[in-house]
């Protein structure tokens, strides 16, 4: 395969074919124009505000119940927040300066060797934690310059939680030695020129093409490695959904609030309902009755005795009566009572509370990797 052409520093100048390292310098170019956008092909985004034309790739989704341990009841439904990846693989619209190789004489690069040589070279870089690669971690990836993008957040419950982000790679701790291949300025006589780094740049929409048409450079959000498609390797490490876990315990507390059951035993109180119509049979004593009294009645008459002739007397009687007595009651009411009562209770309750609890352990529901192809 034809590689691109450099000019030697040599006296006189020369031209000589770039060897791989010689490729480096343009590689990191190509990547320096691919990380420059957010939204561009190849790029990752959590939860966009557009997802037009982009492809979902993965999700992770938290599960947490909205409380603290030792709660109770808490409930069954949990909070879930889901975070969506998604990842531009369109298509770009492609405007290239190309570089010069030598086969059978010098000029422009074919599509197949350009892919071939520096395309192949900066798309194994990309996924090889290069500028414009993403990791899913939870403190910054070693080596160059790391730019966090998203936050995941995974809640226990609703005061403790941890943290992962996704990062992308900016920028390398040490730039290449600069190596510009050369282009064919046109016109006559045929001049030979270095590419300068806006051109060498121009190559990146090759670049996302050919990541979008072999898949080199794709991502996935997936406990898994993928199983079709490629080689897939893991970037970062994993992040888990985990929860507090719940469960029925035993209960003993102080209630106030309504409520609705059976009692049974004393009660003391004042009646006051609809009116009562019936009878009352009881032995009344007490003060002074007053009242309209008909019945048998004896007494002294014109200041002799009445002997032993009774007379009947109707009229009214004021005076002390001791005695049975039936009729209308109205008034308070001390005795023993048994029935369905519904009202207020405010006391200490003793016993099995089958609501739920949220206990201090925890569990996993579901976890994550990123994962990048390779090949």
């Amino acid at each position: 395969m034809a590689t691109q052409l450099k000019i030697n520093s040599t006296t006189p100048k020369s031209l000589a074919e770039m060897s791989s390292a010689d490729l480096d310098y343009s590689v990191y170019q190509i990547l320096l124009s691919l990380v420059s956008s957010d939204t561009d092909i190849g790029s990752i985004q959590v939860n966009p505000s557009s997802t037009t034309g982009l492809t979902l790739i993965g999700s992770y989704v938290d599960t947490y119940i909205p409380s603290t341990p030792g709660s109770h009841p808490v409930g069954t439904s949990p909070t879930t927040t889901t975070y969506n990846f998604y990842q531009n693989q369109g298509s770009a619209s492609e405007s290239l300066t190309r570089p010069v190789e030598y086969s059978s004489g010098i000029k422009e690069q074919t599509d197949t060797n350009l892919n071939a040589s520096i395309i192949s070279r900066a798309l194994a870089n990309l996924v090889s934690s290069g500028i414009g690669s993403y990791q899913l971690n939870p403190t910054s990836p070693a080596g160059g310059t790391w730019v966090s993008k998203s936050t995941l957040t995974n809640y226990l419950d609703n005061t403790t939680s941890n943290v992962t982000y996704l990062w992308r790679k900016t920028n390398v701790a040490s730039p290449p030695s600069t190596v510009r291949p050369i282009k064919i300025l046109s016109g006559s006589p045929i001049t030979l020129k270095e590419m300068s780094d806006a051109e060498i740049q121009s190559l990146t929409k090759r670049l996302q093409n050919q990541l979008v048409s072999t898949g080199i450079g794709k991502c996935l959000v997936q406990s898994s490695a993928p199983v079709t498609g490629g080689t897939w390797v893991s970037v970062g490490s994993q992040f888990l959904d985990t929860t507090r876990t719940t469960s029925d315990a035993a209960y003993t507390g102080y209630y106030t609030g309504p409520y609705t059951g059976y009692y049974t035993g004393p009660y003391t109180g004042y009646y006051t309902g609809p009116t009562y119509s019936g009878a009352y049979t009881g032995f009344y004593t007490g003060g002074t009755y007053s009242g309209n009294y008909t019945g048998y009645y004896t007494i002294y008459y014109s200041g002799r005795p009445g002997g032993s002739t009774p007379h009947t007397y109707t009229g009214y009687y004021t005076g002390t009566y001791s005695g049975n007595y039936t009729g209308y009651y109205t008034g308070t009411y001390t005795g023993y009572y048994s029935g369905t009562y519904t009202g207020y209770y405010s006391g200490t309750y003793t016993g099995y509370y089958t609501g739920t609890t949220l206990n201090n352990d925890s569990s996993t529901i579901s976890s994550v990797y990123l994962w990048v192809r390779t090949a």
